[in-house]
C-alpha cells in the first residue's frame, strides 16, 4: 500500500509545488489549485477520447492552456487585487473554485469514472515488492520538478526575482525587472502543474469533479509542511500525505482493535485534513506573514438602517409571497430562509469579526444530525434550541485555533474540519444510521399541531427575521464596534483592554448556532438528514455569495440565501433547464463583483446615500480612511466613523 501511495503523493506532490509558486511570487494561497487540476483532465480527455486528438499533442494543449488560464486569471483579478485584505483575495480563488466546477458541470459529464492512462501500468517485482511503474514515474516526475524549481529559485535572478516581487514590488521595478509579468509567470508555472496532476492522477484516483477539486486539502498539508516555501519539502510533504493516506486506508480494511481508530466512511480521506489542523494549530503560524499582509479597507460594516420598520416590511413582503407561491417555489423558499440564516452566521464571524470561517455549513449538518437524533421524541421549539446549543459547542472548538491564527491560516483551518465533518461525521453509521438509510425526521408539530409547507414557511420567516433583528443590533452594540475593531487590528484592540480570544470564542459560537439552527430547520423541511446538503462544497458556496451580496451586512446574508443550492436562484435556473450553471455563475459572479463593488451589492444604497449627502453639504458619514493600516487605539466613536 506505501508503494501505492507514490502515485497518489505524486499528485500531491505536483499540486504542492504550483501552490507553493504561486505563494512565493504573489502571496496568495491558491484555494482552486485542485479545481484547475480536475477540469484540466476533463480537457485532456475530453481531446484524446471524444475529439481523437493524439494524447501527446493532447498534453501540450491542455497544459498550454492551464498557463495561459493562470496568467489571465492574475492579470485580470489578482493583479486588480494585490493591495485587498487577505479575505478578498482568498475569495477570489473560491470564487475561480467554483467556477471551474460549474463549467465543468456544463460542459462534460461529471459522472465518476476511471479513465484509460497513458503511463506504463505493468509492474516491476523488486523480491517480494511489487511496484506499478506508473506510480513511480508521477513520483519521480514530482521529484524531478522540484529539484529544476529549487534550483532555478536559489540559483537564478529570474527565481530571486520571484521570492522577492511579493515583499517589495518596488524594488523588484528598481533593478528593471516587471513585477506584473514575474507574478504572471508563477500562476502560469502553478496552473501547469495542476494541469499534469490531473492528467496522471485521474486514471489512479478515477476522474471525478468533487474528489479532484477537494484535493486542495491535502495539498495544502503538503505545502504547508514546505512552509509555502521550500519545493523539495513540498515534494516530500506530498509523497508522505500519499503513502501515509494508503497506508490507513489499509488500517480500514483489516478487522482488529485498531481498525476502530480509523472505522466510519471516508476516514482516511480526512487524514490531510487532519495533518492540515494539528500543523497550523501546533506551530502557531506556517504561512510567512507576507500573505496577511492587507494594505486595503476591508468590507464596509454600515449601522443597519430601519432597525425598527424593517422587520415589519419583511414579515408583510414574506407573507405574501408565502401565501402567493406554488409548492416548487415554496420549498426554495424555504431553502431561501435556513440560506439565510447559514449567511447571518457568515456576516457574525467574518464580516463582524473578520474571521475568515469556511466552515459554516458544516456547524449546520451538526444542527440537521442533532435534529435527525432527537426529533422523535421532543418538541420542535426544544429541539431547535438543542440543536443551536450544541452547534453552539462546536463553534466554540472550532474557533479555538483563532486564538493562535488568523486570515489564511485559519481559512485553512475551517476548511479542513469542514471536511472532515462532510467525510466522517456525516458519514459514520453511528452518528447517521446510515446502513438503515438516513435519519427520518417526523413533520414539524407545534403545540400539537402538524405544519403544513405553509405554515412551516411561516415559522421560518419569523426565525429568520427574529435573528436578523439580534445581527442587526448586535452591529449596533459596543460588542459589535468591538469585534470590528477586532477585525481592524487586533494588536489595537488587545491595547484598548479588549478579550480577544473571548470575543473570538462568543463569536463562533454565536454564529454557529445560527448555522445550527438552520440546519434544524432544513432537517424539519426535508424530513431527513441528508448530507449532500451541508458539503464543503456548499460551505465555500454561502461565502462566495454573501460576499457578493456584502459580508459585513445584512443584505449579503439574503444573498447568500436566494444563491444557496436549492434555493430561490437555483430554482430560477431549474425552471430554465439551467441548473448546472448554478456554481459557474455564482464563481464568475464573484469575480465580477469583487473588483466593481468590493464592498458588497447590499451596499450600494449606502454609497448612494452617502454620495447625495455629500452633495447636500449635510453629510454625517465621514470620508472613508487612509488606504494604510492604523496601528493606533481606536476608541469606540472613532471605531464608528471607520465602518459606517
Amino acid at each position: 500500500m506505501a508503494v501505492l501511495g507514490l502515485g497518489l503523493g505524486g499528485a500531491y506532490a505536483l499540486l504542492a509545488l504550483g501552490v507553493v509558486a504561486i505563494y512565493r511570487g504573489t502571496g496568495v494561497p491558491n484555494f482552486a489549485q485542485g479545481a484547475v487540476g480536475m477540469f484540466s483532465a476533463y480537457v485532456f480527455f475530453g481531446l484524446r477520447d471524444d475529439g481523437g486528438v493524439p494524447a501527446a499533442l493532447a498534453v501540450v494543449i491542455t497544459v498550454a492552456t492551464a498557463s495561459l488560464a493562470g496568467v489571465a486569471f492574475y492579470l485580470l483579478v489578482m493583479r486588480q487585487l494585490r493591495n485587498a485584505p487577505i479575505l478578498a483575495r482568498i475569495t477570489a480563488t473560491l470564487g475561480l473554485l467554483l467556477a471551474l466546477r460549474g463549467l465543468a458541470m456544463a460542459l462534460f459529464d461529471v459522472a465518476s469514472r476511471t479513465p484509460r492512462g497513458e503511463l506504463p501500468s505493468h509492474v516491476l517485482q523488486l523480491g517480494s515488492v511489487a511496484l506499478p511503474v506508473d506510480r513511480l514515474l508521477i513520483a519521480c516526475l514530482a521529484v524531478l520538478l522540484g529539484i529544476v524549481l529549487s534550483v532555478v529559485s536559489v540559483r537564478t535572478r529570474l527565481g530571486l526575482a520571484v521570492r522577492a516581487v511579493a515583499d517589495n514590488e518596488k524594488g523588484v521595478q528598481l533593478v528593471g525587472l516587471s513585477p506584473q509579468l514575474l507574478g504572471a509567470l508563477t500562476w502560469a508555472i502553478g496552473f501547469a502543474l495542476a494541469a499534469v496532476a490531473g492528467i496522471v492522477l485521474s486514471p489512479i484516483s478515477g476522474l471525478d469533479a468533487d474528489a479532484l477539486t477537494m484535493l486542495i486539502v491535502p495539498v495544502f498539508g503538503a505545502a504547508l509542511l514546505a512552509r509555502f516555501n521550500s519545493f523539495m519539502l513540498a515534494v516530500a510533504g506530498g509523497l508522505g500525505i500519499g503513502i501515509a493516506q494508503s497506508m490507513l486506508a489499509l488500517v480500514q480494511d483489516h478487522q482488529g482493535w485498531y481498525s476502530i481508530l480509523w472505522a466510519g466512511i471516508g476516514r482516511s480521506q480526512a487524514f490531510p485534513a487532519l495533518v492540515v489542523i494539528l500543523l497550523i494549530v501546533a506551530s502557531g503560524r506556517l504561512l510567512p506573514a507576507r500573505g496577511d499582509a492587507a494594505t486595503g479597507r476591508l468590507p464596509v460594516a454600515p449601522l443597519p438602517r430601519y432597525r425598527k420598520s424593517g422587520p415589519v416590511i419583511a414579515l408583510a413582503v414574506g407573507l405574501l409571497l408565502i401565501y402567493t407561491s406554488s409548492t416548487p417555489w415554496l420549498s426554495a423558499g424555504i431553502v431561501t430562509l435556513c440560506g439565510i440564516l447559514i449567511g447571518l452566521s457568515v456576516v457574525v464571524v467574518t464580516g463582524y469579526l473578520g474571521q475568515i470561517s469556511l466552515a459554516q455549513c458544516a456547524t449546520a449538518g451538526i444542527g440537521g444530525l442533532v435534529t435527525a437524533r432527537l426529533a422523535a421524541g421532543l418538541p420542535l421549539p426544544l429541539v431547535m434550541l438543542i440543536a443551536a446549543a450544541v452547534a453552539g459547542v462546536i463553534g466554540i472548538i472550532l474557533g479555538l485555533p483563532s486564538v493562535r491564527v488568523r486570515g489564511q491560516s485559519l481559512a485553512l483551518v475551517t476548511l479542513s474540519a469542514a471536511y472532515i465533518c462532510e467525510q466522517v461525521v456525516f458519514q459514520d453509521p453511528r452518528f447517521t444510521d446510515a446502513e438503515y438509510g438516513y435519519p427520518l425526521i417526523p413533520a414539524a408539530a407545534l403545540f400539537g399541531r402538524q405544519l403544513d409547507m405553509t405554515s412551516f414557511a411561516v415559522l421560518v420567516l419569523v426565525v429568520v427575521i427574529a435573528v436578523a433583528s439580534v445581527v442587526g443590533a448586535l452591529r449596533a452594540s459596543s460588542l459589535g464596534r468591538r469585534a470590528l475593531a477586532i477585525r481592524e487590528n487586533e494588536a489595537a484592540a488587545i491595547a484598548a483592554g479588549t478579550n480577544v480570544p473571548r470575543y473570538k470564542l462568543a463569536g463562533f459560537a454565536l454564529a454557529s448556532a445560527i448555522a445550527g439552527l438552520a440546519g434544524c430547520l432544513l432537517g424539519y423541511h426535508a424530513m431527513v438528514f441528508a448530507p449532500n446538503g451541508f458539503t464543503t462544497f456548499a460551505s465555500l458556496n454561502v461565502v462566495v455569495m454573501a460576499y457578493i451580496g456584502g459580508i459585513a451586512m445584512i443584505g449579503g446574508a439574503i444573498f447568500a440565501g436566494i444563491g444557496a443550492a436549492g434555493g430561490l436562484f437555483a430554482q430560477l435556473l431549474a425552471v430554465n433547464g439551467w441548473a448546472s450553471y448554478h456554481d459557474l455563475i455564482g464563481g464568475l459572479g464573484l469575480l465580477i463583483a469583487i473588483q466593481l463593488h468590493p464592498n458588497g451589492i447590499a451596499s450600494l444604497g449606502h454609497d448612494l446615500r452617502h454620495r447625495l449627502r455629500s452633495r447636500s453639504g449635510n453629510s454625517k458619514v465621514p470620508p472613508p480612511p487612509p488606504a494604510e493600516r492604523s496601528t493606533s487605539v481606536a476608541t469606540d466613536s472613532e471605531i464608528e466613523g471607520l465602518v459606517r
